[in-house]
């Protein structure tokens, strides 16, 4: 005895259906022959079996490890088997009620067939065809501003805030002429501060006379602090206003910020 051959018409989202090429019902006998070849054992062989293959959409391969359910006609899960190296399976059923046969197999769209209406005791027989439609992942947003160097926000950041910068360029052209910071500032007329007497004093603000703060790559460090001019990528020159809301009291009186080339820009170029 042949049924007609049950087929889902195509829908658009998610794209294509689970299409049964081949249905047709067994006699109980079959069924339970088939079953116990399959490896089910007796106390689970029921009346009602699904056999079949898992075929690709546009080629005779076949689909192994997929994923084959039974689902009712409230969409609960009824049992799931997985395809064979060959793409067969066997599902064992009961009850006689409607259903629909789901696959589902990493990397692709899953498919489903329309409710199917079988007699308790028919077993089918089944080849499906799976459509090859892969998964439409969601879209990768990518934020430019974490793509950045610790040193390009840093800049930025310091520009934003109305610093008085001394720029990268500026800072290139000097870096490799001088063994110290002192000499470098000199170089780069910065403004604003009283160079050291001996390696014992600080760098002072002249409009408060008291000690800048030393901020290195984001860090206060005190007011001594021994910095190598090659490995400057820029620096900036903070009044007592401007470092006290950045920095509070590690800060208080002004602040010789500087950032290196250790985190976003080569140490030898």
């Amino acid at each position: 005895m042949t049924m007609q051959a049950h087929v889902r018409p195509p829908a658009a989202s998610p794209p294509g259906g689970l299409t049964c090429v081949r249905q047709r019902v067994r006699s109980l006998a079959l069924a339970i022959l088939a079953a116990i070849t399959a490896g089910i054992p007796a106390h689970r062989i029921e009346a009602q079996f699904i056999r079949g293959t898992i075929r690709a959409q546009g080629s005779e391969g076949v689909v192994q490890g997929a994923r084959i359910a039974v689902l009712d006609s409230l969409d609960k899960q009824v049992v799931m088997v997985l395809s064979d190296e060959k793409g067969h399976f066997v599902l064992p059923l009961s009850g006689g009620l409607p259903f629909r046969v789901t696959v589902k197999k990493i990397g692709w769209q899953p498919s489903s067939t329309d409710l199917i209406h079988a007699a308790a005791n028919d077993t089918l027989d089944m080849d499906l065809i799976v459509p090859m439609d892969g998964v439409v992942l969601p879209g990768v947003e990518i934020d430019a501003s974490k793509a950045t160097s610790f040193n390009q926000r840093s800049y930025a950041e310091a520009k934003r805030l109305g610093w008085k910068v001394y720029e990268p360029a500026e800072v290139e052209a000097h870096r490799n002429e001088f063994s110290n910071l002192e000499n470098m500032m000199r170089a780069l007329s910065v403004t604003g501060v009283k160079m050291p007497a001996t390696s014992r004093d600080c760098y002072v603000n002249i409009r408060n006379g008291r000690c800048l703060t030393f901020v290195v790559d984001g860090q206060a460090v005190g007011t001594m602090w021994l910095v190598n001019p090659v490995d400057v990528y820029f620096l900036a020159i903070l009044q007592a206003s401007e470092s006290s809301v950045q920095f509070g009291d590690k800060a208080p009186w002004g602040a010789i910020l500087i950032v290196t080339r250790m985190r976003g820009d080569n140490k030898n170029p």
